[in-house]
């Protein structure tokens, strides 16, 4: 997750268009059928540990899991580059386990898409199972421009043919592909998760704060309800906007720019709480 990469620019959709069509607009594109059947179990509560040594080792694993950085891929023409991550994670033990990766493509050949897609994806599955502990699902994070947007569904209908059955598979996403740029819809990905991030917006962030004003969007039946906010303790403003809607996502993932430590996580769950969220997380000493 590089914040900077993750800028949600987005495309020029009128605010005057009435919430009643927005809404329609997004429940009824068929986004509900984009996606297979099977969803994620585990935690509703999912933090982000992100290129730091965090301490989790505190954590109530019935009510909270993990998603932490593997490392990040680069895609440049048919060479694939590994970045691993060498962060030092304290988890508690049976907690659940999701192996996150971040995408970036410096240049694409057109004409190779299905041998690149191939490669990267055995590269990215191996890496995600080579762990000791088993993970539950792979999470995907990239920001895909119109050019590379073939090649991402591809290469995700490629994981999901290589993963373990039992292994779900996730992905984030920028606020505006859940506010308006539904390219989603027709792309029938194989994904049981999609994660909007909704933070360090950039350009787009006036916009999104005007449309999660209102109650009609971002709602939590989208994606069949497979839609997962992903929010930040640095941009609390947006716990306050999502609100009552907090609590009826069956995942909500924060991220800390700082870190995990205790009291970080309670900071996380207090701003939860006050969105009638999901109240808990720490386990007992």
């Amino acid at each position: 997750m590089i914040i900077s990469g993750l800028s949600a620019v987005l495309l020029a959709i009128p605010l005057s268009l009435s919430h009643t069509f927005m809404a329609s607009l997004l429940e009824k594109s068929g986004l509900a059928q984009c996606f297979q059947e099977h969803t994620l179990g585990g935690p509703r509560i999912m933090v982000w540990s992100w290129q730091h040594n965090d301490d989790l080792s505190y954590l109530d694993t019935a009510r909270v899991g993990v998603a932490y950085l593997v490392g990040r891929f680069v895609v440049d023409g048919e060479r694939l580059a590994f970045d691993r991550s060498f962060s030092q994670i304290k988890l508690p033990a049976g907690v659940y386990r999701e192996a996150a990766v971040r995408l970036e493509i410096k240049a694409l050949d057109q004409s190779k898409l299905d041998s690149v897609a191939d490669n990267l994806s055995k590269m990215i599955v191996s890496t995600a199972l080579g762990s000791p502990h088993a993970i539950a699902a792979l999470q995907v994070d990239f920001d895909a421009r119109v050019s590379d947007r073939k090649f991402y569904a591809l290469l995700l209908r490629k994981l999901r043919a290589r993963l373990p059955a039992g292994v779900g598979l996730s992905m984030t996403a920028l606020a505006s592909w859940c506010l308006g740029d539904n390219w989603l819809s027709g792309s029938h990905l194989p994904i049981d998760e999609v994660v909007p991030m909704l933070f360090s917006l950039g350009l787009g962030q006036h916009q999104v704060t005007q449309w999660l004003a209102q109650s009609s969007t971002l709602s939590p039946n989208l994606f069949g309800g497979r839609l997962a906010p992903g929010l930040s303790l640095n941009e609390p403003r947006f716990f306050e906007l999502l609100g009552s809607r907090l609590a009826k996502y069956k995942r909500v993932y924060i991220f800390s720019s700082h870190g995990w430590k205790r009291n970080t996580f309670l900071k996380a769950t207090s701003l939860l709480d006050g969105g009638a969220g999901i109240k808990g997380g720490i386990g007992h000493d």
